[in-house]
């Protein structure tokens, strides 16, 4: 039987001894609960937080202001550590200074949820496409998608694609093949073990972390509202700031890499390139 913690579980220590990181977390509460919206408990982005916690034992060993402070973005934004897709905090080492960090990655979900929050689209969804679906993209002036899923064997997953519904008319989409997800995958995941190899969602949730991307693509042309920006300024970033009064967007910074290209987060499908590039880089 898998026993969820709670703050009740973790011993605080004497004043002789430094807290551990899940000590930390519980001392955290309060002002996660500051910064938390309404209708959000701290109680459980605490539970959440020491789950994920014991489900990842090497966060441990990261800088616990960069653990704190991607769990205190997770409150600002009310989206659940670890859980229902929301987002994950992903140990990685620093390789300007070689200390191990907690980058914080927003989910699927979590973009999804923060998009209907907006009130400014009527239906956001991603999906998969496999080789046996019927499957039609057009683009133009009136681009159109059809996508019936096959019955019985669908086939092998060939491509991901994403398409918003905006109030009060009108839609957008964007696609993208499995190899191209394969492509952004090997470049950009910066949660990898000491052999190189991918670790993490894109390891265990390549799917749903693939129809993440086609959300972020996708965003640049919706209307969105502050929380979905802010989480696209935020994604992939570490902070080591816990104020829970600053803004995430500025005390968060972006993970630089020795071998990244210049244009981190743009993959543009040829076939898309177009009629969807607008010159923005995220």
């Amino acid at each position: 039987m898998t026993v969820t913690p709670t703050s009740t579980d973790v011993t605080l220590p004497s004043d002789s001894r430094p807290p551990t990181l899940s000590q930390q977390i519980v001392r955290m509460e309060d002002q996660f609960a500051m910064a938390a919206p309404r209708g959000i408990e701290a109680k459980q982005l605490v539970r959440d937080a020491l789950t994920a916690l014991r489900q990842n034992p090497d966060l441990a060993e990261c800088d616990p202001q960069s653990v704190l402070g991607g769990l205190m973005t997770m409150a600002q934004l009310g989206l659940r550590v670890g859980v229902l897709g929301h987002g994950w905090l992903l140990p990685f080492r620093d390789w300007k200074t070689q200390q191990k960090k907690a980058q914080l990655v927003i989910g699927y979900q979590g973009l999804v949820e923060l998009a209907y929050r907006s009130n400014k689209i009527k239906s956001l969804a991603a999906r998969t496409v496999h080789a046996n679906d019927h499957f039609r993209i057009e683009y133009g002036i009136d681009e159109t998608l059809e996508h019936r899923p096959a019955p019985g064997d669908r086939g092998e997953v060939i491509g991901y694609y994403a398409v918003v519904k905006f109030l009060p008319d009108g839609h957008s989409f964007y696609y993208m093949t499995k190899a191209e997800a394969e492509v952004y995958r090997d470049r950009y995941a910066m949660a990898k073990n000491r052999q190189g190899e991918v670790v993490g969602p894109w390891k265990s949730e390549f799917d749903g972390m693939a129809k993440k991307t086609c959300v972020r693509q996708l965003s640049k042309l919706m209307p969105k509202g502050t929380e979905l920006s802010v989480a696209l300024m935020v994604d992939d970033a570490v902070r080591v700031d816990i104020d829970p009064g600053m803004a995430p967007e500025l005390v968060s910074s972006h993970v630089e890499r020795p071998d990244a290209p210049e244009t981190p987060h743009l993959i543009i499908d040829a076939l898309t390139q177009d009629a969807h590039e607008d010159g923005e880089q995220e």
